[in-house]
């Protein structure tokens, strides 16, 4: 009998444990009380899981098995298991819990389920690694199993009701494959408008995939996405849509591989010179101003009412209040990190923390997009759909004040009932100022964080991609340091 793991795998097409298993496989999910108990883990996520749990085991019913459900300290339960079985599992890139991966990987049978290498970086064949592994047919499960075995322990609702497991936020959808299935179907359709969506929070509610939390989940595999897109270029006209969507499915493997060969990825600044940056700064009003969305900046405050209301936000979006916080709040970027680690239904270790460090300007060789939530209205919610929809304080205003509600004259904020320092606050900090203290200080900072990448260790855990040549880094943090002295 061989036992098959699921954890983040939650299907069965594209799954390479499964396949390696074949038709003896007895597949079991078991319920960490350490992740059902985790502070950072929210009951909508919980909820999320168990539902795509239903649906796998409809998948299993229709090949005449099922999936046994059971709860405790998943390596010890399946040390039980192994003396008399060989267990299967699916390795996983992005656990918090990394002590607990490594012990499965040493005492069970992983086997690779992506283009991620287990072994640590090697950038140098990365992208031709990715392109195979898209390209590759996916794996195909049996299509009858042996029934199972493996006894069940507990049940679902027994799980929902001893957890005390509640959502507090809208409905995103039901987990599970047969949801994804009918996303990615309906998306596809839609997809060459993909480009013109992404940037508006509004635009990007109604039309994006929205398939992030499947794919999270692995309700669906990202090489089946992939394939099924990739078709899709000889149907539409705007490739530059599609190349976009693929380009997003492939960036998923990228940061993937960056938890990889950082495991410490989610603790701390993977550049040192930017370790615990902000943190003797903390400020809990201003934290909370931010996670409540009353910053007196419309986008920032509709962009975070929407992420708690809803646990999804554009990228867009979530850049520019990582960025808000970061630069202009200057608050600890850790504390705004794990916030929308608990809120996302989508959470993804890897690309949550490495884009919050990217969009706080940790790693040191990005550009430091400081982005102006005042410029972004125009830019992406000129007539404030998104605004007015989440900040019901606003849905009043004028289109030409929308974006600075704190210029509204007082006569207009009479004839509306508005009354901003009141029942919406004015900004919380002076935008201008902070952000041109921000520019000054990475410029200054700018040579020593180059310099940091002559070290091996800080090197290999920073995970770049090919782009970023090591040689032109180091030469950046001379040529950076030359233009500090001329200027000052």
């Amino acid at each position: 009998m061989k036992v098959v793991w699921h954890r983040r795998d939650l299907r069965t097409n594209d799954n390479m444990a499964l396949s390696e298993a074949g038709r003896e496989a007895q597949p079991v999910y078991i319920f960490d009380p350490e992740w059902l108990n985790n502070e950072l883990v929210s009951g909508h996520r919980i909820e999320f899981v168990l539902e795509s749990l239903k649906d796998l085991n409809r998948q299993y019913m229709n090949k005449g098995s099922r999936l046994a459900l059971m709860e405790g300290r998943p390596v010890k339960k399946l040390q039980d298991l192994s003396q008399e079985h060989e267990v299967f599992f699916n390795m996983d890139a992005n656990h918090f819990r990394r002590e607990k991966e490594e012990e499965a990987r040493k005492k069970f049978t992983g086997v690779q389920n992506s283009v991620v290498n287990p072994e640590g970086r090697d950038r140098e064949n990365f992208d031709a690694r990715i392109e195979n592994w898209f390209n590759e047919d996916p794996k195909k499960p049996p299509e009858k199993l042996d029934s199972n075995k493996l006894q069940n322990t507990v049940t679902l609702e027994e799980i929902r009701s001893k957890y005390s497991i509640e959502s507090d936020k809208e409905k995103f959808g039901h987990g599970g494959t047969k949801i994804a299935e009918e996303r990615l179907d309906k998306f596809l359709d839609r997809i060459g408008y993909y480009s013109g969506c992404i940037s508006s929070p509004s635009k990007a509610e109604a039309s994006t995939s929205h398939l992030s939390p499947y794919i999270r989940y692995g309700c669906i595999s990202p090489r089946e996405v992939y394939q099924e897109a990739k078709e899709m270029k000889k149907k539409v006209d705007n490739q530059r849509s599609v190349k976009m969507f693929l380009d997003r499915i492939v960036w998923h493997q990228h940061f993937n591989q960056k938890i990889e060969d950082n495991p410490d990825l989610h603790k701390e600044a993977i550049n040192p010179v930017y370790r615990d940056l902000n943190k003797e700064n903390h400020n809990q009003e201003l934290v909370d101003d931010w996670k409540n969305g009353k910053t007196g900046f419309p986008l920032v405050d509709a962009s975070m009412r929407a992420l708690k209301e809803t646990g999804w936000l554009n990228f867009r979006m979530r850049a520019m209040t990582a960025s808000f916080f970061s630069y202009i709040l200057k608050q600890w970027w850790k504390i705004g990190a794990d916030y929308f680690y608990k809120q996302l239904i989508d959470a993804d270790v890897a690309i949550n923390y490495y884009q919050w460090q990217m969009q706080s300007g940790l790693i040191g060789v990005h550009a430091n997009r400081i982005y102006n939530p005042t410029k972004q209205v125009k830019e992406n919610d000129p007539k404030g759909k998104f605004i007015r929809k989440y900040v019901p304080e606003l849905r009043k205003v004028p289109d030409k004040y929308i974006a600075e509600p704190w210029k509204i004259p007082g006569k207009i904020q009479e004839e509306k009932g508005i009354k901003i320092g009141k029942n919406y606050p004015e900004p919380i900090i002076n935008y201008e100022r902070e952000a041109r203290k921000a520019r000054e200080f990475f410029k200054k900072k700018a040579p020593e964080a180059y310099s940091a990448f002559k070290n091996d260790e800080v090197w290999k855990q920073a995970s770049l991609s090919l782009r970023h040549s090591r040689k032109e880094i180091l030469e950046k943090a001379g040529k950076k340091q030359s233009d500090l002295n001329n200027f000052t």
